[in-house]
């Protein structure tokens, strides 16, 4: 889960942690960013779409859109990574329910496949998506109101800036949020965590 999976840090973290990008199969989803720019800005220059074909990987962009229904499964059953990209989450969270990933994501990744998030893709394996609501992030109207997956027991604030912070104790009411800055990841591997970067974690009003 990073802030930002094409900053340079967390690109060389990931190469680390899946024993070498080449030659893996990787399957892209950008749903997120179509639903923040508008279709196909996620190819744009300089953006993690660019630096991932890099990597000498097996790269295979998946839009849910293009899918709408759970066909989808097959793309993600035939991959090593699964890589959500960065853009809204709410609406992200909306085309993995429709095409019942959602369901089924636990049962794909299994022992053998690395599941990655970037920004809003980092946000969606939490329990809240509450914070794409703030002022200062992409005031997604409703986005607390959408169910995430819930494959971590806390939540994600990507891009975190020291300005905010104050503001984000105020308003965050979950239970445990993790403030990660571009560069900066938390790694999880069976029951170990690793937070790599600074760790900051507010905690929510729920006990």
């Amino acid at each position: 889960m990073a802030s930002r999976i094409g900053n340079p840090k967390s690109m060389a973290s990931l190469e680390i942690f899946v024993g070498g990008l080449k030659n893996k199969k990787i399957v892209y989803i950008p749903t997120a960013a179509n639903g923040e720019n508008g279709w196909g800005n996620w190819q744009r220059q300089g953006g993690s779409w660019e630096l991932i074909n890099k990597v000498g990987a097996d790269i295979k962009p998946v839009l849910l859109e293009e899918y709408r229904n759970k066909s989808v499964l097959q793309e993600l059953e035939n991959s090593d990574i699964i890589l959500f990209a960065g853009g809204v989450a709410g609406y992200l969270m909306y085309w993995l329910k429709r095409c019942e990933i959602d369901k089924n994501i636990k049962r794909i990744i299994g022992d053998e496949k690395f599941l990655v998030g970037s920004s809003a893709g980092a946000m969606i394996f939490g329990q809240s998506l509450e914070v794409g609501e703030f002022y200062f992030t992409d005031e997604e109207i409703g986005a607390g109101k959408i169910e995430p997956l819930k494959l971590v027991d806390f939540d994600i604030y990507p891009h975190f800036e020291e300005k905010n912070l104050k503001d984000i104790k105020k308003l965050y009411t979950g239970k445990k949020l993790y403030l990660l800055k571009d560069g900066e990841q938390i790694i999880i591997d069976g029951d170990k965590m690793e937070v790599q970067g600074e760790e900051r974690v507010v905690n929510g009003r729920i006990s």
